[in-house]
């Protein structure tokens, strides 16, 4: 295409150079110009004061608040106020019309507004008039509220500059990008970074196939595709894993199954129960649930389901739950080895009841009753001692005190985790994968769980019924604690709802202690439903080892299982994309995908503040075209999305969203990879794809995979000059 600029595209970028020119000389011109000024300023003073000396008394009070004045211009000429920086002073510029007057406004890091330039230099995080810059664009007028005041006018003209070593290199503005080649300005006609044609595709109903069954059935089953019909009809009686690449159709798959199985009339709603990973896929299944007509199904979340089973079997527990345990002593929980110390920790247990009974009957009659039913659960093989028809009275009441300290599990958990000699044997249990330093932070992190027991203010400003907390991990512990000494987790008699079907869904995601928790809620004639992505696990707490694995603790020993291959969520360039992220991780084949869309936009950024600059104006483009898109921006830690939550949320619309509490709702929702599991947006930009945040190494591959894939639509992708190399 011949390099051709308009007239006054090649004007305006003349007289940025120039702006850009005069700003720097009139930035290292300052100290300089500050010297001179305290030379005059030290005159003045001077003469004042020789003044002062020989003049009328009704004179003095004039002369000497100009001295005062003299002494302030010094002090504020002495200053070392931060200058902007001559290599980079600005990233932003707009021309702005008020009342009838023109002003040059550039956005940068470090202000620069005295009032005797012509041009001013805001920060881009702080002046309020650069939410200007970010809410309106070029031709727009504007106004917005001030202090006490309305401040209006017109945007004349608005671009993002790129400025290196005090040169102008680049211009984005009005949708074009002009750069600066062998000292000639040229447009770039580079793909324009626009988001379009998404809108509204989002979380409307069930992501199934198209329809093309080849079959003749009702229409809640012909929405399947010929592959996922044939997985949901081929035994609905028994347990099924699927497993399959992100928006593969496995949630569909598992809730036709639930379906097909009410249809049949082999299970009732109410009997179902549908396991998501976190709170903010519990809305999203709810929906989908009850477009197709299952809105009595249970949907709950892991850790929530885990607890209220605790709680409701389990007395004198505290409440109160900590969900911020640090990462290694959440990784010492979560670790499969646990299970095998706290075997050993009742093998040790029955060593000190033998020794009990011992001291309550030196005769040995109670050992030797007790060692009969060595077959049996450590608490079962009490109650048989205390039923012995040679015990006699008082021998009988030191036995049922020694049952009611074997169960006191609000406290045997911690004299688990307190016992330094039973774990200290996890590093080798793990090939040192637990080390000693972890194995320390687990029992200072104790310490700290056993204090707040002993001195918790809540309890005792009766804001909380039990005293103490536990972490989240501790509960499937517990729950298994509870199953080694009584056998089975409801020996004294079940409290909570048991399911004939349970569907598991990113069940990579969960322990080997939080699958056989899981397993308890099952029914002895029921099955499950188990859907996954080992590629997509991503919780660094955990290992994923296989399905074989994750079956094994749910009690499931034979089972079928079925891969799905294809994309009905994401186009074929963004699934090009995700596949060519994870590297070596990647499947040998790429996934197919039955769709095209946007093609997959990757934009380099200077920094931060220019990134928010470039999505400010892309996302206030696309909310005016799109209203009901929905739109995330998908960071990689917490802080990041705070921080563009700030920089972008005078646009309107924009949510944050740290806690999985979506809204489902048209918007921008800024979020974090740990928060989007099995959710899908129209459009997803990653807005920090560097090698900070993606390193290349396994888990970054498989988080930059999984923010990537949760778009229907179109992907945008920003990174500094030092982006990841992940792609």
């Amino acid at each position: 295409m011949p390099n051709s600029l308009t007239q006054d595209s090649l004007e305006y970028l003349k007289k940025q150079e120039t702006l850009l020119s005069d700003t720097i000389q009139t930035i290292k011109a300052i100290p300089d110009h500050n010297i001179l000024a305290l030379i005059e300023i030290e005159r003045n003073i001077k003469a004042l004061k020789e003044e002062a000396k020989n003049c009328k008394e009704d004179d003095l009070p004039g002369i000497l608040q100009q001295l005062n004045l003299q002494h302030q211009l010094a002090g504020r000429h002495s200053s070392n106020d931060s200058l902007p920086d001559c290599e980079s002073p600005y990233f932003g510029h707009m021309k702005i019309e008020q009342a009838g007057k023109v002003k040059d406004i550039f956005l940068g890091h470090i202000a620069m507004t005295k009032r005797d330039l012509s041009f001013k230099i805001v920060d881009w995080k702080k002046a309020p008039i650069a939410r200007i810059f970010y809410q309106y664009m070029e031709g727009d007028e504007f106004d917005f509220d001030l202090d006490d005041r309305t401040i209006e006018g017109v945007i004349l003209q608005k671009s993002i500059q790129t400025i290196r070593d005090g040169k102008l290199l680049r211009i984005d503005r009005n949708g074009e990008s002009f750069v600066k080649r062998d000292g000639e300005w040229t447009n770039l006609y580079e793909e324009a970074t626009v988001l379009e044609g998404g809108e509204g595709k989002a979380n409307q109903e069930l992501g199934f196939g198209r329809g093309k069954t080849n079959y003749d059935s009702p229409e809640v089953i012909s929405l399947l595709d010929k592959i996922q019909y044939e997985i949901v009809n081929k035994d609905v009686r028994e347990p099924l894993l699927i497993t399959g690449g992100a928006g593969s159709g496995k949630t569909t798959v598992a809730l036709y199954r639930i379906a097909k199985l009410c249809e049949k009339r082999h299970l009732r709603a109410h009997d179902a129960l549908v396991l998501v990973p976190n709170t903010g896929l519990i809305k999203l299944s709810q929906t989908l649930l009850n477009s197709v007509g299952l809105d009595k199904v249970n949907v709950k979340a892991n850790d929530f389901l885990i607890k209220e089973l605790l709680m409701q079997n389990v007395r004198g527990l505290p409440r109160k739950v900590n969900y911020e345990a640090p990462l290694s002593v959440v990784t010492i929980k979560k670790h499969a080895k646990m299970l095998d110390l706290l075997e050993l920790y009742i093998a040790k247990q029955e060593g000190e009841v033998r020794a009990e009974l011992n001291l309550i009957d030196p005769s040995g009659k109670l050992e030797s009753e007790f060692n009969k039913y060595s077959n049996m659960p450590l608490v079962p093989r009490l109650r048989k001692i205390y039923k012995f028809n040679r015990i006699s009275s008082l021998e009988r009441i030191k036995v049922s005190k020694l049952g009611k300290q074997l169960k006191n599990f609000k406290e045997d958990i911690l004299n688990f985790y307190s016992d330094s000699k039973l774990m200290s044997k996890l590093t080798e249990m793990t090939d040192g994968k637990v080390s000693s330093r972890m194995l320390e932070d687990f029992k200072m992190h104790t310490a700290r769980q056993i204090e707040k027991f002993d001195d918790d203010g809540e309890y005792q400003n009766r804001k909380s019924g039990i005293k103490g907390e536990y972490d989240v991990e501790d509960y499937p512990l517990i729950i298994q604690l509870v199953k080694l000494k009584l056998g089975k987790f409801f020996a004294d008699g079940r409290n909570s709802k048991v399911y004939k079907h349970i569907f598991l869904d990113e069940a990579q995601e969960l322990s080997d202690a939080e699958l056989k928790a899981i397993a308890t809620t099952l029914t002895d004639d029921g099955n499950f439903t188990v859907a996954g992505d080992a590629i997509q696990q991503i919780d660094p707490s955990l290992s994923f080892s296989s399905w074989e694995n994750v079956l094994k603790n749910l009690g499931v020993p034979n089972f079928k299982a079925q891969e799905l291959n294809v994309s009905y969520r994401s186009p074929k360039e963004i699934v090009k994309f995700a596949h060519g992220v994870l590297g070596p991780l990647a499947p040998s084949q790429i996934p197919e995908s039955k769709k095209s869309g946007g093609p997959v936009l990757k934009t380099q950024v200077q920094h931060r503040a220019h990134g928010s600059m470039i999505l400010s104006d892309a996302l206030v483009d696309l909310v005016k075209r799109e209203p009901r898109a929905s739109i995330a921006l998908i960071c990689n830690t917490e802080d990041s999305a705070k921080l563009f939550f700030n920089e972008l949320e005078d646009i309107g619309g924009v949510r944050l969203v740290l806690d999985q509490d979506f809204s489902f709702r048209p918007g921008i929702d800024i979020t974090t990879v740990d928060q989007i599991r099995g959710l899908e947006f129209d459009y997803v930009i990653i807005p920090d794809a560097d090698r900070i945040n993606y390193p290349e190494t396994p888990r970054c591959r498989k988080r930059l995979h999984l923010a990537a894939t949760r778009a229907i639509h179109q992907l945008w992708v920003m990174h500094p000059a030092e982006r990841t190399i992940l792609f």
